[in-house]
């Protein structure tokens, strides 16, 4: 109370204070022209988001739309549609798997996330490969003690130190599992790309072996694993991949054929790969490039390779935590534990806005079918609409600001109003807010349809925090893209620290991966493993180092050169897909 009753004090002073000031002519003469100035700038900076808000708000609806009539469509012809159950899923043949998994020092989670994998995956034809560095002795202890106790666990040793590229590493835990193919005589028929912080659905495996037949790359879902109802920072990951992996790519796949990779349940059948291989002398994925996953769905659509967006419902029977038997659909995809902290969050999406609007724009520019073209606007827009969304916030504060003051402070005079009410701008302004009403809308439907109603209380307020950390990531990406240029220094893997979930936390996921009753294929760990599962998440001390080839999952020559010795050949025309005995539809929200 003596606080509060201080600081109503301070405004009262501050307040007298101000009235006394401007009771001096000069003062007011001096201060009205500076102010008037200022006003006129605020007014045209007003025009100017107003305007650019009204495009980007425009496209945003545009997409909208088109997703609800889709979905009506599809909801129309869904009575004539297969749609395979679980039970053919199984059915099918199971392709020989490749799973990509790079790791710059994830020493503490990769244990925890191999390990949960094997234990809960409803498939068994795959081998997992870990990408490590020399200079990462902490990394290279945590996945030798995987190969010692899984017999599909490989390390891929790179052949220098890091941090390089996602994509570099990736290189070469593409060159160690076709040397480990050579070793074993076992061809694989595709590649997985995923990271050490996702927990894979059990099925996830299953819908990738089926949609290969008809696609060259396959897509699932990604959304985060919940989070506290009032983590704002990681809060904003829950709503935007909702609403990213619900409505967008569902939209985007079908107006284009294209999708691109979330770098994270992507699957790459081998044609694939050995285009890709073919094109860049064996190093498939673009070191040019921090978004990697991004740059290779371009790259398959202008070679003229199909690929899929899958949003396949599981009909699963589960237990519950209260033992209670029943059964319901389940969407197969992937979840991560994305940043809770603003810092490693604005470097994370500066590197995803330094790949794919900067780095992209520059390496793939406007290219392909104008439809494609309108999609390279949508992923680069974010450099101009984030520091525009950021100036109508501060226009908002301005405002509310000399409002207060006005009220206050009489003697302080008025002003115009920032924009006139009777003209167009106006009416732009009025249009920008029933946008902005129908952003909020579809936040909170696809927040509540995929992670619960609680979920939605804060979605509003975690889109100003969104809004924020977009900002600043703009800001963080271009002075990065600057400085590259100036320099020509390479831009590096902008490392984000991972998380990895608890067993108890994964079972309070939307997604139960650990508790369905029918999953054919489970590997059962030894019981101190299964222990290790259910507890926190440790954090490890940095080991003393240790050479690099004490444990060797197989032989592989460390040169890069050795990388490179097959003779580039010609890129492949795409030969017809396979057709499979039971076509497989893609399925709908």
């Amino acid at each position: 109370m003596d606080i509060l009753i201080a600081g109503l004090g301070l405004v009262a002073a501050f307040v007298g204070g101000l009235q006394d000031w401007m009771a001096d002519p000069a003062t007011r003469e001096g201060f009205g022209e500076a102010v008037r100035i200022y006003w006129t700038v605020l007014s045209w900076a007003t025009v100017y988001a107003a305007l650019m808000i009204f495009v980007s708000s425009v496209d945003d609806t545009f997409l909208d739309l088109y997703f609800w009539v889709l979905s009506l469509q599809n909801l129309l012809t869904r009575p004539f549609r297969r749609i395979p159950s679980v039970e053919a899923l199984r059915t099918l043949p199971e392709k020989r798997l490749a799973i990509l998994i790079p790791a710059w020092q994830e020493a503490d989670v990769i244990a925890r996330m191999v390990d949960h994998t094997v234990q809960e995956l409803d498939y068994s034809a795959y081998d997992i490969f870990i990408g490590v560095y020399p200079n990462d002795a902490a990394t290279i202890r945590e996945t030798d003690a995987l190969v010692a106790r899984h017999a599909n666990v490989y390390r891929a040793n790179v052949g220098h130190p890091g941090p390089t590229s996602k994509a570099d590493c990736l290189n070469w835990i593409v060159q160690n599992a076709l040397a480990r193919e050579t070793q074993s005589g076992k061809r694989y028929d595709a590649f997985v790309m995923h990271d050490s912080e996702d927990v894979i659905h059990p099925l996830s495996f299953r819908v990738m072996n089926a949609w290969l037949d008809r696609a060259d790359m396959v897509q699932l879902p990604v959304l985060s694993m919940p989070r506290p109802w009032n983590a704002l920072v990681a809060g904003h990951y829950m709503d935007e991949f909702a609403e990213w992996h619900s409505k967008d790519l569902v939209a985007r796949a079908h107006m284009t054929g294209q999708v691109p990779s979330a770098g994270v349940a992507t699957a790459l059948s081998r044609r694939a790969i050995d285009l890709l291989n073919a094109e860049r002398d064996n190093l498939p994925f673009n070191t040019d490039s921090l978004t990697e996953d991004y740059d290779i769905g371009h790259r398959l659509f202008e070679a003229g390779f199909r690929s899929a967006f899958v949003r396949y419902f599981a009909k699963v029977k589960m237990t519950t935590p209260d033992g209670r038997r029943r059964t319901r659909h389940e969407l197969v995809c992937t979840r991560e534990f994305f940043p809770d902290t603003l810092k490693v969050a604005v470097r994370q999406k500066s590197r995803w806005m330094l790949g794919i609007s900067f780095m992209g724009w520059r390496q793939l520019g406007w290219s392909g079918p104008l439809v494609h073209r309108y999609f390279l606007y949508r992923d680069r827009k974010a450099i101009w609409t984030a520091p525009t969304g950021m100036l109508a916030y501060f226009i908002v504060v301005q405002w509310a600001l000399y409002w207060l003051i006005a009220t206050l402070v009489p003697e302080a005079g008025t002003l115009p109003p920032l924009i006139d009410p009777q003209s167009w701008v106006w009416t732009i302004v009025l249009i920008n807010f029933w946008f902005l009403v129908n952003r909020v809308v579809h936040r909170l439907i696809f927040t509540g349809t995929t992670h619960g109603i609680k979920l939605t209380l804060l979605a509003p307020l975690r889109m100003v925090v969104a809004n924020y950390i977009g900002f600043l990531a703009s800001m963080r990406a271009l002075r990065r893209w600057i400085v590259h240029l100036a320099t020509g220094k390479p831009i590096t893997w902008d490392k984000t620290m991972h998380a990895y979930p608890s067993l108890e936390e994964i079972r309070r996921a939307q997604a139960s991966f650990a508790w369905h009753d029918d999953r054919p294929a489970t590997r059962h760990l030894p019981e101190t493993l299964t222990a290790a599962l259910a507890a926190p998440a440790p954090v490890l001390a940095e080991p003393e180092p240790v050479e690099v080839s004490e444990r060797p999952a197989f032989q592989i020559d460390q040169a890069i050169e050795a990388l490179q010795a097959r003779p580039r050949r010609a890129a492949p025309t795409p030969p017809p897909m396979p057709a499979p005995l039971e076509r497989i539809r893609e399925t709908t929200p």
